[in-house]
């Protein structure tokens, strides 16, 4: 793997200036989302009532020899509203905003969809453990809420398979709060562009049971022109012990989403004015994709309810996971409205065994899970001169079904060594009925064996080597098995046409550490994914009209993602405080071998991105200014002939604990107000003059409170 060291050089010299105490209150935060404390181990005990616990979860990831992330929700300082707060300061993930609002940002894990604009593919996105993707790996990323969770799991890359994740990106694992550890109370946001936010939660237990209860609602004018969102849900838990064995616990949601989609614009327009959007002007190509016209949005629900059963016995434990939920979508662009309704069901079981089977110590793993969709998508053609629906062009019936069998053995070689032998058995097809005629009809079986190879070394308790080689295997979504054409100036003429697409092939070799020494926190991997048919998207000269081919010649995603946390100083000014450095840098290097673009970068995610934070605490009082530097100039077309201007954004968190209830803070982004382009659509060949970059939004502040009782 080839690094320029410089950049690298340059963001470790940063963070690792600094030397000396971590507080204790940041130490044990830190630890608790990194997984890099005490040796833990969970042996021959009773059912837990919430299940995973904060120890079996670091107990779990420190199980994985692979990249992994653990993100303790409940103690972020400040703002809780968006996958970005949740997410966006982590290694390996990278999240692209798409306007700054509750609405669908791209996010990348290791070149995950990263072709789509929003990305609805390429992660196994879950609550609980239970997929909230669709069959057909799809997900609408804007049903995760990250005020409902209690922590994060991050699996990055093939380090998802116990959870089922087929994809080259792995799987994010919301888990809910519960009535165990969660308490009453209310939370009020108030932004920039009217932004209002309110939260209240509700939770108690008694002796054998539990219960957890969050309403929410998040409404914004939008920073851009034609940006207005709105998100309104309500979830929640009851958890039961039925016995000293086994514990049992239902979940449940029901989400409603809407905003609207300010689009692309062309860059020079994007750089003069970012709130701008294709209608403000009266250019041939502002009257052709006229916003305020043609009205582009998504509305979106979902209902959901899941139960979760455990069974502990001895060194025992079977897990039996169902899911049902009901998704209805709404998703409009300039040209077409993609209306789609889905009936989707999951089972899991799992089955664990700890003991002296073979080695010292053994630990089997195995799960058979299956999901189910039955999901119906109408292609209707949009109105220019009002946005309304016009003919339906197009309506499919899909079929989507997933089994998969996993198995895992995880041996102790020797006092601090671990081996781990894993495969995935993996059966999906992919169905397509035409209730209009009999032209587009499709049936897709796809079958795949991933198996895996992966050594730890413990060197002590706090410091843990691994290495592996896994594979993937990632069958395509509807949206990609389907392509829809409509003339922005002739819709009369939409149509559709089906794709035949294969699975998409990854075999990557990874290797990296997570550890601690003295005051310095570390969580590192590098890796390298050799891509076979890697699916890849490109879109028309309107910024929509997408279509999907595998990528025959072969690619390569290959990077770097790195965190290090350093203590500086305690006692800075006064007795009991705590100065620390954050630093979080991904590299990511993921171009074309061969083939018509060989050599160029897969346009999409930035090679290089660095952000820093230096916090600092004093008793209940706390500060964190950041900044966010995408280094380099990014292309944006697999030609590599336009570009996304590099930039740099400084951003600034404060809190204040008031008494034990009471809670203020500040959320500032952006507080240079940077003209930058956060995200944009990808082509073979961009040209200057097309619609293709989403502006980021400007200085943006919020100030909220948060009430316990």
């Amino acid at each position: 793997m080839i690094i320029k060291p410089s950049y690298l050089t340059l963001c470790l010299t940063a963070a690792l200036l600094s030397s000396s105490v971590f507080a204790t209150t940041n130490s044990e935060n830190t630890a608790n989302t990194k997984g890099v404390d005490e040796h833990i181990e969970i042996w021959a005990q009773k059912a837990q009532r919430a299940f995973p616990t904060r120890d079996e979860a670091k107990a779990e990831l420190k199980k994985v020899a692979g990249g992994t992330n653990l993100i303790d929700i409940t103690k972020l300082p400040a703002r809780q509203a968006t996958l970005q707060d949740a997410l966006g300061f982590e290694p390996g993930i990278i999240m692209q905003s798409f306007f700054g609002g509750n609405d669908q940002p791209r996010l990348n894990i290791r070149g995950s969809g990263l072709q789509g604009n929003p990305v609805n593919r390429g992660v196994e996105l879950l609550y609980d453990g239970m997929a909230l993707n669709q069959a057909d790996g799809s997900f609408i990323i804007g049903f995760l809420d990250p005020k409902v969770a209690e922590m994060v799991t991050v699996y990055r890359g093939a380090n998802g398979l116990r959870y089922g994740a087929t994809t080259l990106g792995g799987a994010i694992n919301m888990i809910s709060k519960n009535g165990t550890s969660a308490s009453p109370s209310v939370r009020l946001e108030y932004g920039s562009d009217n932004r209002i936010g309110a939260s209240g939660q509700l939770a108690g237990e008694g002796k054998n049971w539990d219960y957890y209860v969050n309403a929410s609602t998040d409404r914004a004018d939008g920073y851009r022109h034609f940006s207005e969102s709105e998100r309104s849900s309500i979830a929640g838990n009851i958890g039961f012990d039925i016995n000293d064995t086994i514990s049992n616990r239902t979940f449940f949601q029901w989400s409603d989403s809407f905003f609207q989609i300010p689009f692309v614009v062309p860059k020079a327009r994007a750089l003069e004015n970012p709130k701008l959007v294709m209608g403000d002007k009266n250019t041939p190509l502002d009257n052709l994709l006229n916003t305020y016209n043609r009205k582009p949005h998504r509305d979106s629900q979902i209902s959901r309810i899941a139960n979760k059963t455990r069974i502990s016995q001895d060194n025992i434990t079977h897990e039996v996971n169902v899911v049902y939920q009901q998704v209805d979508d709404v998703f409009t662009d300039p040209l077409l409205h993609n209306v789609t309704e889905s009936s989707d069901m999951g089972f899991e079981y799992a089955f664990s065994a700890q003991g002296d089977y073979i080695s010292n110590h053994d630990e089997f793993f195995l799960s058979l899970t299956a999901n189910k969709s039955d999901m119906s998508r109408a292609y209707v053609a949009s109105n220019p001169a009002n946005g309304s629906m016009l003919q339906t062009f197009g309506d499919l019936d899909f079929d989507a079904n997933n089994l998969i069998f996993a198995a895992q053995w995880q041996a102790q070689l020797a006092t601090n060594w671990q081996l781990i032998t894993a495969a995935q058995f993996v059966n999906s097809t992919r169905d397509i009925s035409d209730k209009i005629g009999s032209v587009h009809n499709q049936d897709k079986s796809y079958d795949s064996v991933n198996p895996k190879l992966g050594l730890i070394y413990q060197a002590s308790d706090d410091i843990r080597f691994f290495a592996n080689i896994s594979s993937t295997s990632e069958a395509p979504t509807y949206w990609e098995l389907v392509s829809a054409t409509v003339s922005p100036k002739n819709p009369a003429m939409a149509k559709i046409k089906l794709n035949d697409l294969d699975s998409q092939d990854s075999t990557t070799l990874e290797i990296g550490s997570v550890g601690s020494i003295n005051q310095t926190q570390w969580n590192v991997a590098l890796y390298r994914s050799d891509v076979d048919d890697e699916l890849i998207s490109i879109v028309s000269d309107f910024a929509v009209n997408g279509q999907t081919n595998n990528y025959e010649e072969g690619t390569i995603h290959q990077g770097v993602e790195l965190e290090i946390i350093q203590g500086i100083s305690d006692d800075l000014f006064s007795n009991g405080d705590n100065l620390s450095s954050k630093l979080v840098y991904n590299y990511s290097d993921f171009y074309f071998d061969g083939g018509k673009y060989d050599g160029n970068q897969i346009a999409g995610i930035p090679e290089h991105i660095a952000q820093l934070e230096l916090r600092y605490q004093n008793g209940d009082f706390y500060i964190a200014p950041s900044v966010k530097w995408q280094v380099d100039d990014t292309p944006i077309d697999h030609s590599n002939n336009q570009f996304q201007d590099s930039y740099t954004l400084w951003s600034l968190q404060m809190a204040y604990q008031v008494n034990k209830q009471l809670k203020v803070y500040f959320d500032g982004q952006n507080l240079t107000d940077e003209i930058y382009q956060t995200s944009y659509v990808i082509r073979g060949f961009s040209a200057v003059q097309q619609p293709s970059f989403l502006p980021g939004f400007g200085a943006t502040y919020s100030i909220g409170v948060n009430y316990t009782f």
